[in-house]
């Protein structure tokens, strides 16, 4: 069969089944046996089990339009991973809608940052017009709160990158007094690790201020 003509009947089956076309994939991989597929041969449904499964990661398959986002439709999401260095180095506090926010684990300032969960971005114009506008809008929101809760002098906003690639935006709380004033925090102290009880102490004050568009995770 050629390869137009395969993409046809596979765009037809995926168009009828949706999302448990890749549940049946997952199941017939679980089992470990093969699974015939009705009008088509062994080799053909081998193709699709295969093409499926990169579906349901969430990778573009070769010869289909960039532009298409497999990430919306339903039963199948890509999986966002965070940097190593971030995860070594900070604290997960919880997800807006489109930011996981972290706490840089460094008491001499509380000092944090916001991930897009977007895989492969290291840009801010790599995001799409959306995810841009989303993320500004989650900063300026996050930055106007710390500033109340904290009783912040100024507010650092910058997004660097030049040592973890990976797309992120800090959102620093500056004193008058602080271990660093008024240089930037970058390389000026030795990070200090938060004791627990200070880590909950932040938590508890972000749990009353942080109250729409943002899920808490366990910590």
């Amino acid at each position: 069969m050629s390869t137009s003509r395969f993409f046809g009947h596979f765009s037809a089956l995926v168009i009828w089944s949706g999302s448990v076309l890749v549940h049946q994939i997952k199941k017939c991989h679980m089992s470990g046996r093969p699974e015939k597929w009705p009008g088509h041969s062994p080799r053909e449904g081998e193709r699709i089990r295969r093409y499926a499964a990169v579906l349901s990661l969430g990778a573009l398959p070769v010869g289909w339009p960039a532009k298409l986002n497999y990430v919306d439709q339903p039963g199948v999401r890509a999986v966002f991973a965070l940097d190593s260095r971030l995860q070594q180095d900070t604290l997960a506090i919880g997800d807006f809608p489109l930011c996981r926010l972290l706490l840089s684990n460094d008491a001499n300032y509380p000092w944090f940052i916001l991930v897009p969960r977007r895989n492969d971005i290291s840009e801010l114009f790599q995001l799409d017009v959306a995810d841009q506008q989303q993320l500004w809008l989650e900063t300026t929101a996050l930055a106007e709160l710390l500033k109340d809760l904290f009783d912040a002098d100024k507010m650092n906003v910058a997004t660097l990158g030049n040592v973890v690639s990976q797309m992120h935006m800090h959102v620093i709380v500056r004193k008058r007094d602080d271990a660093a004033w008024p240089a930037p925090v970058w390389g000026k102290h030795p990070a200090k690790p938060y004791e627990s009880e200070q880590v909950a102490a932040i938590r508890a004050q972000l749990r009353v201020v942080l109250t729409e568009d943002f899920t808490f995770l366990e910590g």
